[in-house]
């Protein structure tokens, strides 16, 4: 992860983002982004296909729906 990346990015979310922030948040986002591939890959495996997140999100408006 490298300053132009994050510059990308934040132009593609259409975020407003200081230049003078960039590097910190290549910083940042550099780690995360090695663990997210590592979480990704181990819950890939086979073993681990069947485990469902903890926490789930439900819209109360939909809760009794026929969707």
């Amino acid at each position: 992860m490298n300053e132009e990346t994050v510059r990308e990015l934040a132009r593609a979310a259409d975020l407003p983002l200081g230049e003078e922030r960039l590097a910190l948040v290549a910083g940042q986002l550099g780690p995360w982004l090695v663990a997210a591939n590592e979480l990704s890959r181990k819950l890939a495996a086979h073993e681990h296909q069947a485990i469902l997140p903890i926490t789930t999100f439900r819209h109360p408006e939909s809760e009794g729906s026929a969707e």
